[in-house]
């Protein structure tokens, strides 16, 4: 990378994780009624009526958010020698989160395809569109390969992450990390 990385001391880094990923959930869900309330002008009785066209992908996108803020809160606790679950006891928990995120991701496909079938609302779609791969997007920084680098003059680079992931060379998260080493664990038993 051609630009300097910021540092931060790590206890400071991992405060800021967690959460900054809840701050982001709850903007995130602000901005989606925000919009939804612009764009359909409903003011009358159903101006709360949820479209799940869009709705459903923003839940996703907010349990796979709301899933790393405990994880970085969790090794927040281990910098500052507090109770915390051992790196096997994450790394078993967060390989099961992981199936479970890929099957609610996947269980959106059909309903999106059915939606532009239907000629549902546009505006719905394309939200709904736009979260699921926000919601793609965090899966992968999460539990693939870390997409999330912050310069030294605080901008946040997105191209640069991009070509680490399509051409290979990017890092591997540090939650990977910890369910290849629960991976490990499990298959050591298995050899006793």
């Amino acid at each position: 990378m051609a630009q300097q990385l910021k540092k931060r001391p790590i206890e400071k880094e991992l405060k800021f994780l967690a959460d900054f990923e809840i701050y982001g959930v709850l903007m995130f869900a602000a901005m989606y009624f925000a919009v939804k309330y612009i764009v359909d002008m409903d003011l009358g009785k159903n101006a709360f009526k949820l479209n799940w066209i869009s709705f459903y992908p923003l839940l996703v996108f907010s349990a796979i958010v709301i899933e790393g803020s405990f994880y970085w809160r969790n090794k927040l606790n281990v910098v500052r020698r507090q109770k915390a679950l051992s790196n096997i006891q994450i790394g078993g928990i967060y390989n099961k989160l992981r199936w479970v995120n890929v099957i609610l991701l996947t269980a959106y496909l059909p309903v999106i395809v059915m939606a532009v079938v239907a000629e549902k609302d546009l505006s719905g779609i394309v939200a709904g569109i736009f979260l699921y791969f926000m919601a793609i997007i965090e899966q992968i920084n999460y539990f693939h390969i870390r997409l999330s680098y912050e310069t030294a003059n605080g901008r946040l680079l997105v191209i640069e992450p991009l070509k680490m992931l399509f051409t290979g060379t990017g890092r591997c998260s540090q939650l990977r990390k910890d369910i290849d080493a629960y991976k490990r664990w499990v298959s050591g038993l298995g050899k006793r």
